[in-house]
C-alpha cells in the first residue's frame, strides 16, 4: 500500500437529509453501513439548492448544476440564473441569435418554431422562457408565423401538471394574439438520451413529415385523451394538432430549442443536423456540443482550474466511475463542460438498465456491478483521486415507486459496505456526499401525493479519514467539496475556487 494521500469521492446521486415520514425512503430503507458511518464519522450537511449553486432562490439542484459546482469548487451561475438575468434586464428579446433567427423566417416568409420543455420544473428548461419568446416574435412582427412544438415534463414536476400549465398557456398566447401550439409529446420520447433512437425518430418524423397516428383539434384534448388512457405527462404520445395552415418544420425555417440544459436535447438535434430540412436557422438557447453546427444564444463562459483540471496539472490519476445514466454528469459536468478527460483521467461507464421502461423494474440498477468493479480498481493502487456515482435514490426516486427506491437505497448501502473498507485497506480517504435530494421526500408532506422531483432539502457530507477527525464547519455546500478533496491531497486551492475546505 502506497503512503502518498490518495482520495475516494462518492456520490449518492439523490440522496437528501430529511426527517423520517412516509415518504422518506432514505429513512424508511434498512441502512445499517450508511448508519455506522454517520456514527462514527464527522459529518454535516451541505446545501445544495439555490443561490449555493448558482440557480434561483429556493430552486432545486440538479444533476448537471451540482455536479459542475463540486467539479470547479466555486459557485457558477447557472444557464437559468443568466438567462433570467437578461429578461430581468429586458436585454433577451434583442439577444443577436434570436434576432437573426427571426430576420431569417422574414427574409423566406417562412415559419418560426419554438421547440422545448414547457415546465416551470428549471431544470431542463422554463415556461417563462417560451413566453418571452413569443412576446419577442410578436414584437419582430411574426405573430402569426410563430408556431410551439410542446414537450411535456411529469418527472421535474406533478405527473399530470401539463394540463394546467397548457391551459395557462392558452390564456396566454390567446391575450397576446400571438403564436399556436401545434404538436405535443412526452419528454419520452423527445428528450430520450439513452441512443433510444427509436423514441427520438417518432418525435422527429412528427414534427418534420407529420407521421403520427395521434392528431387532435386542440392541445387540451390531446392531453386529456392520454390522461383518460392512465398516460402521464412524460409519456404523451407525440400528436400533431390540426390547424388550417402548414405548421411542420420544413426547410428555410428558424427553429429555436428552449432547453438550457444540454445532455436532453443532443439526440433530436442531431436528427436534425443530419436529415432535417435544408437552410433551417437552428438555435439552441446554450451550447449542446461544440461540434454542432448551430447557433447559440447564450454560449458558455469558460472555467479555469476545475478539480480535474488541478488534479491533471499536479499529475494525479484520477478514475471517473458510474453508469449510463450519470456518465455525463461525473465525467461531462463534472469537469465545467469539457468534452475530452484531462491527462491521467481514467473513465469506466456500465450500461444503465437499457432493457426497461423505467428504474423501478430493477431499482438495484448496476450499482453490485458498479461496486464489484471499484474494489478492482482501488485495490490496483493506481489512482490518486476517485469518484463513484451510485445513481439509485435519484433514478429510482423519479419514477415515484417509493418500495422500489427502498431496494435502490438498500442496494446502494450494500456498495457502501463493500467498497468503504477496501478503500481504507488501500489508504484511501473517503468522502460520502450527494449531489441533491430526491428519494427523502417521494410524497407531498401535507397532501400524501406522489413527488417525482428533485427537493431543496440538504445532502450529507461524512468524511472516514485517519487523519482528520473532525470537520471546520457546521454546516456547507457543494462548493467545498473540491477544496476539501485538494486538502486532503495536500495540493495548493487555486485563487479561482473560491469554496472552503471542510477540514
Amino acid at each position: 500500500m502506497s503512503s502518498k494521500k490518495k482520495v475516494l469521492t462518492i456520490i449518492l446521486d439523490g440522496w437528501g437529509v430529511n426527517k423520517p415520514y412516509p415518504g422518506n425512503a432514505i429513512t424508511l430503507a434498512n441502512t445499517p453501513f450508511y448508519d455506522q458511518l454517520l456514527e462514527n464519522n464527522p459529518h454535516i450537511t451541505l446545501e445544495c439548492s439555490g443561490l449555493a449553486v448558482g440557480l434561483p432562490e429556493g430552486q432545486m439542484g440538479t444533476s448537471e448544476v451540482n455536479h459542475m459546482t463540486i467539479g470547479a469548487g466555486r459557485v457558477i451561475y447557472q444557464d437559468l440564473v443568466k438567462i433570467n438575468k437578461a429578461i430581468d434586464e429586458g436585454t433577451f428579446a434583442d439577444n443577436p441569435e434570436f434576432q437573426a433567427a427571426f430576420e431569417h423566417v422574414k427574409k423566406h416568409n417562412s415559419k418560426l418554431h419554438i421547440k422545448g420543455l414547457y415546465s416551470p420544473g428549471g431544470v431542463h428548461s422554463h415556461s417563462t422562457h417560451l413566453k418571452e419568446l413569443v412576446k419577442a416574435a410578436k414584437k419582430a412582427s411574426l405573430a402569426k408565423k410563430t408556431y410551439i412544438h410542446l414537450i411535456t415534463d411529469g418527472r421535474d414536476t406533478k405527473p399530470q401538471s401539463a394540463l394546467e400549465y397548457v391551459k395557462e398557456l392558452e390564456l396566454f398566447l390567446d391575450s397576446e394574439q400571438a403564436g399556436q401550439v401545434v404538436s405535443i409529446s412526452g419528454r419520452y420520447f423527445a428528450m430520450d438520451r439513452d441512443h433510444n433512437w427509436e423514441r427520438t425518430d417518432k418525435y422527429f418524423e412528427m414534427i418534420t413529415q407529420g407521421r403520427t397516428s395521434h392528431q387532435f383539434q386542440s392541445v387540451i384534448e390531446a392531453i386529456e385523451s392520454n390522461y383518460a388512457q392512465g398516460i402521464n405527462d412524460e409519456f404523451i404520445e407525440p400528436s400533431v394538432i390540426t390547424t388550417d395552415e402548414p405548421t411542420l418544420i420544413e426547410s428555410d425555417d428558424a427553429v429555436i430549442f428552449i432547453n438550457f440544459r444540454s445532455d436532453r436535447p443532443r439526440q433530436i438535434v442531431e436528427r436534425f443536423l443530419e436529415k432535417g430540412p435544408e437552410n433551417l436557422y437552428y438555435v439552441t438557447m446554450t451550447q449542446y456540443n461544440p461540434n454542432y453546427d448551430v447557433h447559440v444564444a447564450f454560449p458558455p463562459i469558460s472555467t479555469k482550474d476545475t478539480l480535474g483540471e488541478v488534479l491533471a496539472n499536479n499529475n494525479l490519476k484520477q478514475l471517473r466511475i458510474t453508469e449510463t445514466e450519470k456518465f455525463a454528469h461525473l465525467t461531462f459536468f463534472m469537469n465545467c463542460k469539457a468534452e475530452e478527460p484531462f491527462p491521467g483521467e481514467d473513465r469506466v461507464m456500465l450500461d444503465s438498465n437499457s432493457d426497461v421502461k423505467e428504474h423501478d423494474e430493477k431499482p438495484e440498477m448496476r450499482t453490485p456491478d458498479i461496486a464489484q468493479k471499484l474494489v478492482e480498481e482501488l485495490a490496483k493502487d493506481k489512482y490518486d483521486a476517485v469518484f463513484v456515482n451510485f445513481c439509485n435514490a435519484d433514478m429510482v426516486g423519479h419514477t415515484g415507486n417509493i418500495p422500489a427506491a427502498i431496494k435502490g437505497i438498500e442496494a446502494v448501502d450494500d456498495a457502501l459496505k463493500k467498497v468503504v473498507p477496501v478503500a481504507q485497506e488501500h489508504g484511501y480517504d473517503v468522502i460520502i456526499t450527494a449531489d441533491h435530494g430526491n428519494a427523502e421526500q417521494m410524497l407531498d408532506e401535507e397532501r400524501g401525493d406522489t413527488v417525482t422531483a428533485h427537493t431543496t432539502y440538504p445532502v450529507p457530507f461524512i468524511l472516514v479519514s485517519n487523519d482528520h477527525q473532525q470537520l471546520t464547519k457546521k454546516d456547507g455546500s457543494m462548493a467545498d467539496v473540491a477544496p476539501t478533496i485538494l486538502k486532503l491531497l495536500e495540493i495548493d486551492q487555486p485563487e479561482l475556487m473560491t469554496g472552503e475546505s471542510l477540514i
